[in-house]
């Protein structure tokens, strides 16, 4: 709350600010760029933080996100108007619903920005509040500005963050305040007497000139100009935070001072001005523009900087008629270091690898990643296919060597789809979609290598995608079938068992060849439900012939390398048991000898649990018939 006693409502020091967002990385940069408009600066992640600060200390202003954890910002707007009217609201939201806006702006909000905003954008609306603030304190300041006497007044201009200077008609300091010493490193003494130019960079003597001398009065006089002013080299590292760069950024302001006349303006004397130190602000600004277009876990560019310069480059080659690569790299098995060694070690791993492939390139070439074990590669400039596939290989045989992390040895293979400009595509979205195109084609010939995009892997590829597509309908519309093939006993002749087989009865193909389905689910996240699925009606088929008076018939499931990884598998195949109220003695399930492999410890404690309940456990290792992953085709 605002007192007749305060100097000036605009003055930072007096202004307290609350921040409520509930992303931390977004909250401290936003805290570091208001912080030289403002000093008194609270933050809150949460509602209950937002209304337990509230309740302890009154605000001027507060920066509201409506979306928080446990509550929302209406909410915290509602409690403000309540208890602190006087308090301005500035709504930041990444809402684009206009109805929100509407509602922030009935609530009092004096202003609603959207996110993403502009550093700029928000520096702004603060300052307006600020000027509004100062306009309806206008009496109370100069109230005490009456009041205060001389020795007031320089106490106040020497505990300023700012800079506060004059130099007299020739540029020497004739006054400096204290702030010089915590900015620049310089006591006041050291600079009385000295030209202005002992603080001025080289490269900027020129615009110093005409900004840091001022002679201009009124609306021509520097407002808010950005300048590189030098430290004193020899400050000791104790006194200030400040990295090694002996420079700083700061907002200037200045104006001429002149002796006043009965005709006007005089004999000019001398400029006055005040200097901020914005280097804070700049920080988070570069910040936040760092993390707009940089992956922040390996650093380097991510996908929206990675289309930008392939963009550039595409123009660039078309101008000169030059041929560029896009390469599309992803990871082997990436999935089973997480899985395995937690994502403490797969975060070390991408780390460690964006290093190595950084080595493995030209200068020119953009590295991105663009998302989980993903990366693309962008070579400007390629005389022919065979640089592209020289530096692939490069790629991959630079990965031969282990990396070393966490005391783990880990090898990495990675799969890499080539696309070249203009042959395999003249537009952005193309030669990426082209690449990684070629990406999976390599993947499906064996991983750990490079292979070019072609026509007819698009015409494959189209051809899976429908696949796709329709698989996803086919169980919700019933068109997968199991088939029981019989086991035959050599020597008696007879029947001992049924191997549950599955069919796509597709309602167009008609039965679609497991072979061209199966690999497709696994690679698109379907495989589970599908095994789910066959599991369920292979017990229920169970069930049936156990309840008839037919000899005893043991049935045999396939089981997939995935379905046993998953961390509830035994959970799930006891509950489809129980379901159909079956039990695991007849009931035998073949795995091959590579989904063992995969991950002997636990795929070994998963089956000794069905074992115990009376489940037939057998290996296939000729890869012959495999079920839900690779049903067998007899």
């Amino acid at each position: 709350m605002m007192h007749g006693n305060v100097a000036n409502a605009s003055d930072q020091s007096l202004i307290s600010l609350l921040i409520v967002e509930d992303e931390p990385r977004y909250l401290e940069s936003t805290r570091l760029l208001l912080a030289s408009q403002v000093n008194s600066i609270d933050t809150a992640l949460t509602a209950t933080q937002a209304f337990g600060l509230l309740a302890q200390k009154r605000y001027n202003l507060a920066l509201l996100d409506l979306h928080l954890p446990d509550g929302n910002g209406h909410e915290v707007m509602a409690y403000i108007r309540a208890h602190q009217p006087e308090c301005r609201i500035i709504v930041a939201s990444g809402d684009s619903e206009i109805e929100s806006a509407i509602r922030s702006l009935r609530l009092g909000a004096y202003d609603y920005l959207r996110k993403p905003y502009e550093p700029d954008e928000l520096i702004n609306t603060v300052r307006n509040v600020l000027r509004k603030l100062h306009l309806e304190h206008e009496n109370a300041r100069m109230a005490h500005q009456l009041e205060q006497s001389e020795q007031w007044h320089r106490l106040l201009v020497n505990t300023s963050p700012d800079v506060i200077y004059t130099l007299d008609a020739s540029g020497h300091f004739t006054y400096l305040n204290d702030s010089i010493e915590s900015t620049l490193g310089y006591l006041p003494g050291e600079l009385i007497g000295r030209d202005y130019t002992a603080l001025i960079t080289p490269d900027q003597a020129d615009v110093a000139l005409y900004h840091f001398n001022e002679r201009r009065t009124g609306k021509r006089a520097t407002r808010n100009f950005e300048l590189l002013l030098r430290r004193k080299e020899d400050l000791l590292s104790s006194l200030t935070e400040r990295t090694s760069d002996q420079r700083v950024v700061v907002e200037l302001s200045a104006m001429g001072m002149y002796r006043p006349t009965s005709l006007g303006m005089g004999e000019f004397l001398g400029s006055y001005g005040v200097a901020r130190d914005i280097s804070a602000r700049k920080q988070a600004e570069a910040t936040i523009a760092f993390q707009a277009y940089h992956d922040l876990l390996t650093g380097l560019p991510n996908r929206s900087l990675f289309k930008d310069r392939l963009g550039q480059a595409m123009v660039y080659a078309k101008r000169h008629g030059q041929t560029m690569a896009t390469l599309f790299l992803d990871m082997d098995h990436f999935k089973v270091v997480n899985d395995t060694l937690g994502h403490l070690v797969g975060d070390g791993l991408l780390q460690a690898l964006a290093q190595r492939l950084r080595i493995s390139l030209r200068e020119g070439d953009t590295l991105s990643r663009i998302g989980g074990d993903e990366f693309m590669l962008l070579l400007p400039h390629i005389r022919s296919r065979d640089n592209a596939a020289y530096i692939a290989q490069k790629i991959i045989t630079s990965l031969k060597q282990p990396f070393n992390i966490e005391g783990h040895e880990l090898y990495v293979g990675m799969s890499i789809g080539i696309a070249i400009y203009p042959e395999d595509g003249d537009n952005i979205e193309t030669l990426i979609k082209h690449a990684d195109i070629a990406m999976y084609h390599a993947k499906d010939h064996g991983r750990n290598d490079y292979k070019f995009f072609t026509q007819d892997l698009h015409k494959s590829f189209t051809g899976r995608l429908a696949i796709e597509n329709e698989m996803r309908h086919a169980l919700e519309k019933k068109e997968f079938e199991v088939f029981y093939q019989p086991q035959v006993a050599v020597e008696s002749q007879r029947i001992r068992g049924m191997e549950a087989l599955i069919r796509w009865n597709h309602p167009t193909r008609g039965l679609v060849s497991p072979n061209e389905f199966i690999p497709i689910a696994e690679e698109c996240g379907l495989i589970a439900p599908i095994s789910e699925w066959v599991l369920s009606e292979a017990f229920l088929q169970a069930k049936r012939w156990r309840e008839s008076a037919s000899p005893p018939i043991s049935v045999a499931i396939n089981l997939s390398a995935r379905q046993i990884e998953h961390p509830q598998f035994v959970d799930k195949f006891v509950h489809s048991l129980h379901k159909h109220k079956v039990s695991g003695q007849g009931i035998e399930i073949e795995i091959t000898e590579t989904t063992l492999m995969r991950d002997m410890d636990g795929a070994i404690d998963k089956l000794k649990k069905l074992a115990e309940m009376g489940v037939e456990i057998s290996i296939d290792d000729f890869g012959t018939g495999y079920s839900p992953h690779r049903p067998n085709q007899q």
